[in-house]
């Protein structure tokens, strides 16, 4: 899976193993992870010296993974807990690795960016204001200190996220810019992608439109490339459902769906929540609820879309003569989401 978020940087880091040799080790996401000594982390990137051939500069938007030989012990805790879905123990042990002596330097720095991104990503999946506001105050804390280092963008980029969230606009909509000045073409297309959201979100559907179009208009040819311009589809047919085109909305989602890597699972479900809505819109409520099904059933770790999903599960189920499953769908929705707007809706 190749994605430009922070869920997916988090979740590839932590899945990592922590390996018996004697090596740094940075794992890439277009090829296979390099051992040695780590000799220089930039914005743009890390060096790293193999035990043998010359040295190899990993540029920051192709790591997953970064793991020092003298890494604090609380690490490898760490990455296991958030490997088992456990993020209150894995934020713990993060903990416990910021308070060792090893963490320091750009070891310190990794393990700052690692909590504050965690705790982001759950406040973002839960709409957890007290987390929310949490992840804002380490993110914006981390970007202020380490400006050199080659987690500076991912951080950037999820502190925009959380501001919008919390709906800090203008802040969100600094991060976007200061994102868009990345060296790689995927990080600014992801930057035009979530300013398009930003205007989205404040209702400037033609600014919206304008900013995803742009990303349209690139050549994609990496998978983070592909990603982003499809994210951009999905955000182009949210644009065209409120304009009210639904068939044109749809057109454009199975656009998205076609090209999509099946592995890619946040552009994945969203296509599946805006299939589902443009299917609803147009009337076709078995369609759409087979559409939202695909959500809890394929994609469970995309808990927003999860979320919004059930909100619409609710009350087709109903409308297709089988309340009780509608009422089943609320449940799981207040349950597992109680925060989120969807939850709030419920009932309205």
């Amino acid at each position: 899976m190749k994605q430009f978020s922070a869920l997916i940087v988090i979740a590839s880091l932590l899945l990592s193993a922590v390996s018996a040799d004697a090596f740094d080790e940075v794992s890439r996401r277009s090829d296979k992870p390099i051992r040695g000594g780590i000799t220089d982390v930039t914005r743009d990137g890390v060096k790293i010296k193999p035990p043998a051939g010359a040295d190899v500069t990993v540029p920051a938007n192709d790591i997953l993974d970064i793991r020092w030989d003298d890494e604090p012990l609380a690490l490898s805790g760490a990455r296991v807990a958030a490997r088992n879905g456990n993020t209150e123990r894995a934020i713990e042990e993060l903990g416990k690795s910021a308070s060792d002596p090893k963490a320091k330097g750009d070891i310190k720095a990794e393990i700052d960016f690692l909590m504050a991104s965690l705790i982001a990503q759950n406040g973002l999946d839960k709409s957890d204001a007290a987390q929310l506001e949490d992840a804002a105050k380490k993110l914006d804390a981390f970007t202020k200190a380490n400006g050199s280092n080659a987690r500076f963008f991912d951080a950037v980029f999820l502190l925009g996220r959380v501001q919008l969230a919390r709906q800090e606009f203008d802040g969100a909509a600094a991060a976007f810019q200061q994102l868009s000045q990345a060296p790689w073409s995927d990080y600014k297309m992801a930057a035009q992608n979530a300013s398009a959201k930003l205007a989205l979100k404040k209702g400037d559907l033609a600014s919206a439109l304008s900013s995803f179009e742009a990303v349209l208009g690139q050549t994609a040819s990496s998978p983070a490339e592909i990603s982003r311009r499809n994210e951009a589809l999905l955000g182009k047919a949210t644009v065209t459902l409120q304009q009210g085109n639904a068939q044109q909305a749809l057109d454009t989602v199975n656009q998205a769906l076609q090209a999509a890597d099946p592995e890619d699972s946040s552009v994945q479900a969203e296509a599946f929540v805006r299939k589902g809505d443009s299917l609803r819109l147009l009337g076709k409520t078995k369609e759409a609820i087979l559409a939202y099904l695909h959500v809890p059933v394929l994609f469970e770790k995309e808990a927003a879309l999860n979320a919004e999903a059930l909100y619409h599960l609710s009350s087709l189920w109903a409308t297709a003569g089988q309340p009780e499953r509608g009422l089943a769908a609320s449940q799981e929705l207040r349950e597992n989401y109680p925060n989120t707007e969807w939850a709030k809706k419920l009932g309205q």
